[in-house]
């Protein structure tokens, strides 16, 4: 009894003294970083500690840095402005995120190395992600090679390394099935409550003016493009009779009518050919003769828009509609420029078809003289896969051409195989989706370009890889 008691007793004084050595490391850690940093070195300790769990919880680490994505927006939103600051930058072009990026990078290696996995990918990712990494090294040799210093043009691929790293990082978390049902439904949770807010920034007049009488809802595409590829994750989910919730139902209305106020035509266009795809691929054959009706309907529906001369007083959304004639183009000063900035970018591939311009370095105005200039135009292209060319070269063309196609290939399989209704839903409404990102990224450079955007595309390409990964484990 008394060897039971001294032994206690020795516990007791180690726990004491092993609290004694964390409080004196936590003091000095404190003093340093107030120190170093000011009163913002006080949250040092915390700091670390933050990163202590995120290193060591990888499904945390990856969820915080899509969650945030989603729910933090950008300048042009109206409500919650604070959370801008996680795009601020803090050196060149790094910000944040891209911080909270690596760490979610580093716990998927640390849990690969712990468990002793080998790292999993789907063959339909393998050869688009190995064109995407050469051509990326590619850009990176050719813009320094033009004068751009070697770590600033490294840090300027940062948007292309979410595209790179994320799918892989998503597809390899230990996940079980009921747990991957769980997380869509979380995301769904998530679209949700950004079209109620998108409504709400309609609402209040918060939100950026369209057509000079409205406001729209959501500008930037990474909020458009989760509402929308949710949207018609539930229209597949009703095709194919998976009974969703009514949470997830009845709010469908509320994503379309958050989707139609954002006033993005191009994303308007690409909901309807997702509309499309999944009424071709979800419904029987009869139901197909009659989608051939509708899309035409629709056809000569925009049309009849694009042929009315609209008055001041009536809806901006008609307005907005109308523009979709390709007769308006050149009335619109915005999409004259984006027909000039083509030409003189297609003049700059034409110069250099092979190693194109390299990263970090502007195309110039020698074919059009352009209407307007913008801040940071000529390191932009609205047209996607030209920007590829341009940036990264004929390697950089074909590793965007094989990321599509490698994502809309596993979005097939994981609707064709998956073990779940929700997740079978999901899989059909990426597929439709991306096929109207095609023609997004026509009118606009979203993936691997802009960095919410590419977050939220590289997460949804892994979940793909998992539905994909549990149906193969299965069989």
């Amino acid at each position: 009894m008394v060897a039971r008691r001294l032994r206690l007793l020795g516990l007791e004084r180690g726990e004491y003294l092993l609290a004694a050595l964390a409080m004196g490391s936590t003091g000095v850690l404190v003093l340093a970083g107030a120190h170093k940093f000011g009163t913002e070195g006080l949250l040092l300790p915390l700091a670390l500690l933050l990163l202590v769990v995120l290193l060591s919880r990888p499904l945390l680490s990856i969820g915080l840095v899509v969650g945030l994505t989603i729910l933090c927006e950008g300048p042009t939103f109206g409500i919650l402005t604070f959370t801008s600051q996680l795009y601020t930058q803090l050196y060149k072009y790094v910000t944040l995120l891209d911080v909270l990026f690596v760490v979610a990078i580093a716990a998927l290696a640390l849990d690969l190395m712990r468990t002793r996995r080998t790292l999993w990918l789907p063959q339909a990712l393998k050869p688009p992600l190995l064109l995407l990494g050469l051509a990326m090294l590619a850009g990176a040799v050719v813009g320094h090679a033009n004068g751009t210093g070697i770590r600033y043009v490294l840090v300027s691929e940062h948007v292309l390394a979410y595209l790179l790293l994320l799918p892989i990082a998503v597809a390899n978390l230990r996940l079980n099935r009921a747990q991957l049902t769980r997380l869509l439904g979380g995301l769904a949770v998530l679209a949700i409550v950004k079209a109620a807010l998108g409504v709400a920034e309609v609402l209040g007049g918060f939100g950026l003016s369209v057509e000079g009488t409205a406001t729209l809802s959501y500008y930037e595409p990474a909020a458009n493009w989760l509402i929308m590829v949710a949207s018609l994750t539930v229209l597949a989910a009703l095709l194919a009779r998976a009974k969703p919730p009514l949470w997830l139902s009845l709010p469908s209305v509320l994503l379309v009518a958050c989707l139609l106020l954002s006033y993005r035509r191009s994303f308007w266009i690409a909901s309807l050919l997702g509309l499309a795809l999944v009424l071709v691929l979800g419904t029987s054959p009869a139901g197909r003769r009659v989608l051939v009706q509708a899309i035409a309907a629709v056809a000569v529906a925009v049309w009849l828009l694009g042929t009315i001369s609209f008055q001041s007083s009536q809806l901006p959304i008609a307005k907005r509609a109308a523009t979709l004639n390709p007769t308006k183009l050149e009335a619109n000063l915005e999409d004259r420029y984006r027909l000039d900035e083509r030409a003189n970018v297609l003049g700059e591939i034409r110069a250099h078809p092979l190693s194109g311009l390299g990263m970090t370095i502007p195309w110039a105005a020698t074919v059009r003289p352009l209407p307007v200039e913008h801040e940071e135009g000529r390191q932009y292209v609205h047209f996607a896969a030209l920007w590829y060319w341009l940036k990264l070269g004929i390697l950089g063309l074909c590793a965007y051409l094989g990321v599509m196609l490698g994502s809309a290939a596993l979005a097939w399989q994981a609707w064709r195989r998956g073990l779940e209704p929700l997740a079978r839903a999901f899989a059909l409404g990426s597929l439709a989706g991306m096929g109207g990102l095609v023609a997004i990224d026509t009118t606009a450079s979203f993936t691997g370009v802009d960095a919410r955007f590419t977050v939220l595309f590289a997460a949804q390409i892994g979940l793909l890889a998992l539905i994909v990964r549990h149906a193969e484990e299965e069989r």
